[in-house]
């Protein structure tokens, strides 16, 4: 009895046995999988993996972006965090997964066999190349290799900030298989464009678009394929903290004619408005790229409001010395006839010539006295009298204030006019 049960137990633990090696894989399977292909089959990684060697590895790339990092303006250098997803397939590499308990994939260090060197070929720093030591490559039962380096990609990049801040701006990196002409390693986009699966968005930038174009470099030897991203710049940190600041100093700074020449405070006022708008230039000059071309449109704006401020305080300085005359010197005949006209002095005269006559019909006439009729009231002295004293109204203090008025009006509408051209022009030079 105790021999038939020994021998049915036996029956059992072998069945269970070959139950569980025939539905997992173990260790020694994948052990001689590594042995069969790298090991017996003498496989050498300084040798392409196709066996016409008079035809190219085809490599396809992938790229997965995950945030943009920063867009240098000053240093013109973009840098972005992304993953990219390289494929060739390896002849040499392949099994049946049936005599290995179904393996079909296995990793590889980045060490052991063959991969396309890839290179930033516009790097921002020395560190070009992206393949690692510590980087693994899964390998598929037929032969087809994946390769994903992920980390920190810096490039440089041409800024244009002509419609700053309401720019858009076009960045790309660039990869090249430097060692292998195109008749050996052909690098192909795998997809139109750059993945944004998983992609967080920037707070200083939209991604508006992307596109993966591939193209031969160095006269056709090597090929190269090019991620390029498309961005727009969001305004609004700039507008609240450059444009209308600067706005609303221009608008402050034409205030000074309103300021009342006793106060003894209008040249103070208007210069330290001039030199507000120096600083301002300063900042902005700071995060501007170093060169002049294009010459951003908001230089030309600042330097457009300095002018205008350097204008005030020169207008400010000549109307003080006008207010500061006496009384006793004379007005030039000419500044007279434009105080009238802007005046509208001779309006006024004409309402006070008029005289209201009432009939006996009680009837309401309105005669207007013109000189001749005044001249028959009144003798001529005293008429000659009259006009010389309209004319001595007319002091160095008035003609002053004249002349504030003009330049506030003036001053005031081309500062509102720069400020609405500037905008005009920076929206469609970023268009």
């Amino acid at each position: 009895m105790k021999k038939i049960i020994l021998i049915i137990l036996s029956i059992c633990f072998i069945v269970v046995g070959c139950f569980i090696s025939s539905g997992s894989a173990s260790i020694n399977d994948a052990y001689k999988i590594h042995e069969a292909l790298f090991v017996n089959n003498s496989y050498n990684r300084n040798i392409r993996p196709v066996w016409n060697q008079f035809q190219a590895v085809q490599v396809q790339l992938y790229m997965y972006i995950k945030s943009i990092q920063e867009f240098d303006e000053v240093n013109e250098k973009f840098s972005f965090i992304a993953a990219l997803s390289v494929v060739w397939y390896d002849y040499l590499l392949q099994w049946d997964p049936s005599l290995y308990s179904g393996i079909n994939e296995i990793t590889v260090s980045y060490d052991d066999l063959w991969v396309p060197e890839l290179t930033l070929s516009s790097p921002s720093s020395r560190s070009a190349s992206i393949g690692r030591s510590t980087d693994r490559i899964r390998v598929k039962a037929h032969g087809e290799c994946e390769w994903i380096p992920a980390g920190l990609i810096e490039s440089t990049c041409s800024v244009d900030v002509k419609g700053y801040p309401f720019d858009t701006q076009t960045c790309s990196a660039s990869y090249v298989s430097l060692g292998y002409k195109i008749h050996e390693v052909n690098l192909t986009a795998g997809f139109p464009n750059v993945s944004l699966i998983g992609y967080a968005p920037n707070a200083l930038w939209d991604l508006t678009g992307s596109k993966v174009t591939t193209e031969a470099i160095g006269g056709g030897g090597e090929s190269e394929v090019s991620f390029t991203f498309f961005m727009k710049r969001k305004s609004a940190f700039v507008v609240v903290n450059i444009i209308l600041p600067i706005f609303f100093l221009s608008i402050l700074n034409v205030l000074v004619f309103v300021l009342v020449p006793e106060s003894g405070e209008r040249m103070g006022y208007c210069i330290t408005t001039l030199l507000a708008i120096a600083v301002y230039m300063t900042i902005v000059s700071d995060m501007l790229p170093k060169n002049s071309e294009p010459m951003p449109v908001i230089s030309y704006k600042l330097m457009i409001d300095l002018l205008i401020s350097s204008l005030i305080v020169l207008v400010t300085i000549l109307n003080m010395r006008m207010w500061k005359r006496e009384d006793s010197e004379t007005v030039p005949k000419m500044l007279k006839v434009l105080y009238k006209i802007l005046s509208c002095r001779k309006c006024r005269n004409s309402g006070k010539n008029r005289k209201i006559h009432t009939d006996n019909n009680n009837k309401v006439e309105v005669i207007s006295i013109n000189k001749s009729t005044k001249k028959n009231i009144n003798n001529d002295d005293d008429d000659a009298n009259d006009n010389g004293d309209d004319d001595d109204d007319i002091t160095w203090k008035r003609i002053s204030h004249m002349f504030d008025m003009i330049a506030l009006v003036s001053f005031t509408a081309m500062s509102v006019i720069s400020c609405v051209v500037y905008i005009i022009v920076a929206k469609l030079s970023a268009n």
